[in-house]
C-alpha cells in the first residue's frame, strides 16, 4: 500500500486489532496477494529506530502463511516493540492477525 486514499479506505473501512505491540488495521481487498502499509509515526523515536520498526514489521509479514489472502494491512507499531525478542513480536503478530482474520471470514454453519 502506498497511496493516501489506500490508507484513508483501511482506517475508515477496516477492522482493527490491538495487541501488545501492534495494531493490525485489516481490510479484504480486491485480490492475492495480501498488501502491507506501516505507519510509524514520530512517538516511535528517531528516524533510525522508526526504520528498524518498519524492517521488523516487514520480517514479520513476510513469515505468515496467509499471504495470498487478498488482504490489506495497516500495521501501527509500538513503543514496546523494541524491547522484546523478535520471537515474542512473531507469536503476537501472528495471533493479532488470526485474530482479524476469522473476524473478517465468520465461519459459516451447514
Amino acid at each position: 500500500m502506498r497511496r493516501r486514499s489506500e490508507f484513508q479506505q483501511a482506517f475508515t473501512n477496516g477492522y482493527r486489532v490491538s495487541s501488545r505491540y501492534f495494531t493490525l488495521i485489516l481490510l479484504p481487498g480486491a485480490a492475492p496477494p495480501a498488501r502491507l502499509g506501516i505507519v510509524a509515526s514520530r512517538k516511535l523515536g528517531d528516524a533510525v529506530r522508526r526504520n528498524r520498526a518498519k524492517r521488523l514489521i516487514r520480517e514479520l509479514f513476510r513469515h505468515q502463511d496467509p499471504l495470498g489472502s487478498g488482504l490489506d494491512v495497516v500495521v501501527i507499531p509500538r513503543r514496546e516493540l523494541f524491547d522484546a525478542p523478535f520471537n515474542d513480536l512473531e507469536r503476537d503478530f501472528r495471533t493479532a492477525w488470526q485474530r482479524g482474520v476469522s473476524r473478517l471470514r465468520p465461519v459459516h454453519a451447514d
